[in-house]
């Protein structure tokens, strides 16, 4: 198993640069085809009313102005690294048309995208959305922080669950390349060292991965971000746990608090 395809959401928002060159160092790692994926119809907007569909139409317009400087950096990124890329423009919304993508790639890379812009708006929905609904794992990239060219070292929150350990299956191939793994185990109130996160670690090495096993206490969100950061790890992976709301999905309170501010490159699935 290796990655092939990696889906790269384009977009004119403040945090595409930072994304790209993690998804162009992603790709180089990995040997795998780059593949952008720009949409001109806004993220969230219902296609009713007169009144609406004329500030669709603008929002559209923009955004085909807004391309070509964006195609520009791209190309420029994939010709630097010597990467075979493709770019598509498309005109269905954002969420929708990269979740459908999804199942053609093998992981996805969106942003973690701090308020300003109208494009920063209309892009700050995805991580969210598609760590629910995606086929695929979401990588979601922080704003403004130091993007690693090489993903050396890589931490696992780790619970016996289905979320996590889906997202370490899909995981696997960047678990393999890494130098370092970190499986991560955390315990509230005073709970036992999880068992599972040592027999994860057998598991990681019987695939060939440089594994340890580290159990920690506390509150989860804050432990997971400090023995990520202290682990100077490149990329964190963990499932995207839910909870019910009426009759749609949302967050829960660990995964929504790391990805709407994630401490380091973020690896999720559901």
């Amino acid at each position: 198993m290796s990655l092939r395809t990696v889906l790269l959401h384009a977009a004119p928002d403040s945090g595409f640069n930072d994304r790209l060159a993690y998804a162009v160092a992603l790709s180089k790692q990995a040997g795998a085809r780059l593949v952008a994926l720009y949409t001109l119809y806004p993220a969230g907007v219902p296609r009713v009313g007169r009144a609406l569909s004329i500030y669709v139409n603008e929002l559209k317009r923009e955004a085909r102005e807004k391309e070509a400087e964006v195609r520009s950096r791209f190309d420029a990124a994939v010709a630097a690294a010597a990467l075979p890329a493709d770019w598509s423009v498309v005109d269905g919304e954002v969420t929708s048309e990269l979740r459908q993508a999804a199942d053609f790639a093998d992981v996805i890379v969106v942003s973690e995208t701090v308020s300003g812009t109208s494009d920063d708006a209309l892009a700050a929905i995805l991580p969210e959305h598609l760590a629910l609904t995606s086929t695929a794992p979401v990588v979601v990239v922080p704003t403004g922080k130091k993007v690693p060219a090489h993903i050396g070292r890589v931490a696992v929150a780790w619970k016996p669950s289905r979320e996590a350990g889906h997202a370490v299956r899909l995981a696997l191939p960047l678990l393999k390349a890494a130098d370092q793994v970190l499986v991560l185990t955390v315990g509230e109130n005073g709970a036992a060292p999880s068992e599972s996160g040592a027999r994860l670690t057998g598991f990681l090495k019987t695939h060939g991965v440089n594994a340890e096993h580290r159990h920690a206490e506390g509150d989860p969100t804050k432990v997971i971000t400090a023995e990520a950061e202290a682990y100077k790890a490149d990329l964190l992976v963990m499932g995207a746990y839910s909870r019910p709301r009426l009759t749609e999905l949302v967050l829960g309170g660990v995964t929504a608090s790391l990805i709407a501010n994630p401490p380091l490159p973020l690896l999720c699935a559901h």
